[in-house]
């Protein structure tokens, strides 16, 4: 890879990391574009994969003592089943239909939450499902965190529990996609170098994330996962 390549990379890495780290969610999706113009598209969705687990660590870390673990139960019954059932068809299946079709239900998540119809209401095994969903979709375009965002916002949890519950349950659903990535060979030795420099990288940001995340209002923080949901939709629209 030549310098300024691997430099910008790096960049884009440190900055999805930092956002994901305060925002609980968006790192996989704002660093796909540009793993996807140095390795390939078909690539970049595995690497990805092995740069967020890292990163999800520094997440987890930081917000361990705000973790709500009875969603976290609930999300991983559903996500692990789900994303690896994602992994296959994303092994062996064109995705520009599906991430089209991800792209327009984010947007049309935001415009609902924007409408005086009232919120979705969730109980703990509801988050079985969205865990299921989220896993699919993850495993489909390398993340789907503005997905899962919209339940646990409707849930209740904000800031630090929000981004620690959620790196918990994407921690489990990328542990179970990586395994069907490696049996098709999805990762050789150059991705691979390429992911784990990335995910040390995003562990720093991580940490930097986190503590962005203690010092902002819980309305702000509402305000700014929409606005990353919206960014995420349209992203996959440019980009599926």
């Amino acid at each position: 890879m030549e310098p300024l390549a691997a430099a910008g990379l790096g960049a884009a890495a440190l900055a999805a990391s930092i956002l994901g780290g305060a925002a609980g969610i968006g790192a996989a999706i704002a660093l796909i574009p540009a793993v996807a113009l140095t390795v390939g598209v078909r690539e970049a969705v595995p690497v990805v994969t092995v740069a967020i687990t890292m990163h999800l660590f520094s997440r987890i870390w930081v917000n361990r003592a705000s973790i709500d673990f009875a969603v976290v139960r609930w999300f991983i019954l559903g996500g692990v089943p789900g994303s690896v059932a994602g992994a296959l068809v994303f092994a062996n299946a064109p995705v520009e239909l599906l991430g089209r079709g991800l792209g327009i239900f984010l947007l049309a998540v935001v415009a609902y939450r924007r409408l005086p119809l009232g919120e979705v209401r969730m109980s703990l095994r509801g988050f079985a499902a969205v865990g299921a969903a989220q896993g699919f979709l993850s495993a489909m375009f390398g993340g789907a965190g503005p997905f899962g965002a919209v339940f646990l916002l409707s849930y209740g949890l904000v800031r630090n529990a929000f981004v620690g519950t959620m790196a918990v349950g994407t921690l489990a659903i990328s542990a179970a996609k990586l395994p069907v990535y490696g049996g098709y060979a999805l990762l050789d030795r150059r991705a691979l170098v390429i992911a784990i420099s990335l995910g040390a990288i995003m562990m720093v940001g991580g940490l930097i994330g986190g503590a962005i995340a203690r010092r902002v209002s819980d309305r702000f923080f509402v305000v700014a996962i929409e606005v990353l949901i919206a960014v995420g939709g349209v992203g996959l629209l440019i980009w599926a």
